[in-house]
C-alpha cells in the first residue's frame, strides 16, 4: 500500500513542530527569610556637652605677692586631693595684724577685769551707804562698756585670723587643676579677687542636653513620684563621642528641668556618667542616647519584627517588601517601618548588617525576599530558597 505524498508531508511537518517546541522556563530563584521578632533597643540621640561634677574657681581673697606653697610640685593639669596646699599670698602683714588684734583683746580684757573689781568694790560700799546709788550705776555702766570692748576686740581678732587664713590657699575639692593663670611673684588681689586657677572634679561627668517638647512628653509619661523607682531615671544612657566611639560605661538621667523653655520649647536634662579612669573631660561634645522602645506609639513594648534593611523598598505608595505566597507568587506587602539597628552577634570581620524595625504590616509568617530583589515583580512566579540554605551553598 503506497503512502500518500500529502499525508507524508503532514506527518513530517508535525514532527518538526514537536521537535521545535522548547520546555517552559523555570521560575527564577530568590532568597527568602521570615521576619524575626526580638527585643530591640532604639537610642534617641540628643547633642550634649560634658561638664565636671564640680568646677571651682580658685581666687585670691587678700592682697599680696603670690608664691607657690610647694616650689617642687607642678599642679598644672594634674590631679590634687582636697586640702592640698596650693598658693601662699604674702602672709607677714596679716600675721602682724593678727598679733595686734590679739594684743587689743588682751588690753580690753585687762580693762574689763579692772572695771569688774571696781564695780564689786563700789557695789559693796553702796550697800553700807558709803557711796551714792549713782556711783554704783556708773561703775556698772563702765563694766558693761569694758565687756563690750572685749567682745569687739575678739571679733576683730577673729576677722584677722580669718584674713590670715586666706593667705594660704588650699584645694577646695579633689580634682584636676588647670594651668596657673597668674605666675608666682605677681601682685594679686589689688583691686579684685584675682582668678588664679580652676579645679574640676572629673571623677563623675555630667552631660547636659536639651530635649524637645514632643520627646519630653514621652519622658514625662514614664516619670513617677518615686525617683528611685522611676524608669526614666534608671535607664542605661549611652554616650557617643565626637569620633563616633561609644563610651564603655553607661550613665543614667538624674535631673529633668522643672519647666519647658517657652522660647526654645525644650527642657534641659542631665545624665551622669562615671569617669574613674578619666577618659572623659569637661567641655567634650557627645550624643546622649536614651534607650526607647522600637514603637514610639507604645513606649512599654520592647519587642518588634525586624527584617534586613536592604529588602525595604519604597515607591509612591510608601514602604513595602516583596513576599512569596503559598503558590510561590511574588506579592507586594505595604509596611510601616521604624528605626534601623545593627544586627546582633555579627562576625567582626564582616561588614555590619542593618535591620529595620517593622511596626505594622507583618505577622511573622511571611516569606520575604531578601536577595534577588531585581527578579521580583508583582504576580511573577519564583523559586524561593531559604536564607539558611543559600548561605550554606555560598560556603
Amino acid at each position: 500500500m503506497k503512502t500518500s505524498p500529502l499525508l507524508l508531508a503532514a506527518v513530517l511537518l508535525s514532527a518538526c513542530e514537536k521537535k521545535s517546541e522548547a520546555p517552559p522556563p523555570q521560575p527564577l530563584p530568590v532568597t527568602v527569610a521570615q521576619p524575626v521578632k526580638r527585643e530591640v533597643t532604639i537610642y534617641r540621640d540628643f547633642p550634649a556637652t560634658l561638664a565636671g561634677a564640680q568646677q571651682v574657681e580658685i581666687r585670691a581673697r587678700v592682697r599680696g605677692i603670690l608664691s607657690l606653697a610647694d616650689e617642687d610640685l607642678d599642679f598644672a593639669g594634674n590631679l590634687v586631693e582636697k586640702d592640698t596646699e596650693l598658693f601662699i599670698i604674702e602672709p607677714d602683714p596679716y600675721q602682724q595684724a593678727t598679733a595686734a588684734a590679739q594684743a587689743a583683746v588682751e588690753r580690753a580684757e585687762a580693762t574689763r577685769d579692772l572695771k569688774q573689781k571696781t564695780f564689786e568694790r563700789i557695789s559693796k560700799a553702796g550697800k553700807s551707804r558709803a557711796v551714792s546709788e549713782l556711783d554704783v550705776e556708773i561703775a556698772a555702766a563702765e563694766l558693761a562698756e569694758a565687756e563690750a570692748a572685749v567682745a569687739q576686740a575678739k571679733a576683730q581678732l577673729n576677722e584677722s585670723v580669718l584674713t590670715e587664713d586666706y593667705t594660704l590657699i588650699k584645694a577646695p575639692i579633689s580634682g584636676r587643676m588647670s594651668r596657673l593663670l597668674v605666675d608666682p611673684g605677681n601682685l594679686v588681689g589689688a583691686t579684685e579677687s584675682t582668678l588664679l586657677a580652676t579645679i574640676i572634679d572629673d571623677s563623675v561627668m555630667y552631660a547636659y542636653f536639651e530635649v524637645p517638647e514632643r520627646p519630653l512628653i514621652r519622658f514625662l509619661e514614664r516619670r513617677t513620684a518615686d525617683k528611685e523607682n522611676e524608669p526614666v531615671y534608671q535607664s542605661d544612657i549611652r554616650l557617643k563621642l565626637a569620633d563616633g566611639s561609644i563610651y564603655d560605661k553607661p550613665g543614667k538621667i538624674d535631673y529633668i528641668e522643672n519647666e519647658v523653655d517657652p522660647a526654645t520649647r525644650t527642657a534641659r536634662v542631665r545624665a551622669v556618667f562615671p569617669n574613674d579612669d578619666h577618659q572623659l573631660a569637661a567641655g567634650l561634645y557627645g550624643l546622649v542616647g536614651y534607650p526607647a522602645g522600637p514603637n514610639p506609639e507604645n513606649v512599654t513594648e520592647k519587642e518588634a519584627f525586624v527584617v534586613p534593611s536592604s529588602c525595604i523598598l519604597r515607591d509612591i505608595g510608601g514602604n513595602f517588601v516583596w513576599v512569596v505566597d503559598d503558590q510561590n507568587i511574588v506579592r507586594r506587602r505595604a509596611v510601616e517601618t521604624g528605626d534601623s539597628v545593627e544586627k546582633p552577634d555579627q562576625d567582626p570581620n564582616k561588614p555590619k548588617e542593618l535591620e529595620t524595625v517593622v511596626n505594622k504590616g507583618l505577622d511573622g509568617t511571611e516569606r520575604i525576599i531578601v536577595s534577588g530583589l531585581q527578579r521580583a515583580r508583582e504576580g511573577a512566579p519564583v523559586t524561593p530558597v531559604p536564607a539558611e540554605q543559600a548561605a550554606k551553598a555560598e560556603e
